[in-house]
């Protein structure tokens, strides 16, 4: 088997079984089994549990990064028009890849108080989200004016928190569909929003 798809693998393996048992509840020896791989396998590719929470991480935000990055709305010129249809792009992505859950966000309750390596690493990949979020949702922040006009930031803040918020009520209700309900609602408020006049 090729190296890069027995490292794929392992991250695939932990990514599921970190979602559903938690960062301490998920041993090295599950992720082997999972991954159909032997503990020397893991080992090659990661010095320790913590190194392969981290690589966890990083390779399902750059697969998020990528999926999101190649809807159909970059090829829109008129710039609110193209914002809009990046948030309809991440509502029809969303159930794959939040159905099971958020990594950093699990990650961030779980491990934020016990492990500052790993509360430093989700803080800064949920400020890069939000980063990518406050670029593409800044032109509609621009049509909005008045001493109370929200930045971008601001609107980038708002749909993490949405988007988190949701992804946990859809755990718990086993129901999937409240996170492009919540997407979609975010949305229809921002046209709201900037559909009344000043």
């Amino acid at each position: 088997m090729a190296m890069n798809q027995s490292k794929e693998r392992i991250l695939a393996g932990a990514k599921e079984l970190f979602l559903a048992r938690g960062y301490a509840g998920t041993t090295v020896d599950a992720i082997c089994e999972k991954a159909k791989l032997t503990k020397g396998s893991v080992y090659y590719f990661f010095d320790s549990k913590e190194d392969l929470g981290l690589a966890v991480l990083d390779w399902s935000l750059r697969r998020a990064t990528q999926m999101l990055a190649s809807g159909p709305y970059i090829g829109i010129v008129d710039p609110v028009e193209k914002a809009f249809a990046f948030l309809e792009h991440l509502e029809k992505c969303s159930r794959e890849l939040w159905s099971g859950g958020c990594l950093l966000g699990s990650f961030s309750v779980e491990l934020a108080d016990t492990n500052s390596r790993m509360q430093k690493a989700v803080a800064k990949m949920f400020q890069a989200v939000a980063d990518v979020f406050a670029e593409q949702l800044q032109p509609i922040a621009a049509q909005c004016t008045g001493k109370q006009a929200p930045r971008a930031s601001e609107f980038a803040d708002t749909l993490l928190g949405i988007l988190e918020g949701s992804i946990i009520l859809a755990k718990a209700y086993r129901d999937p569909t409240r996170i492009p309900k919540a997407i979609r609602r975010f949305r229809l408020s921002l046209a709201t929003l900037i559909a009344e006049p000043a």
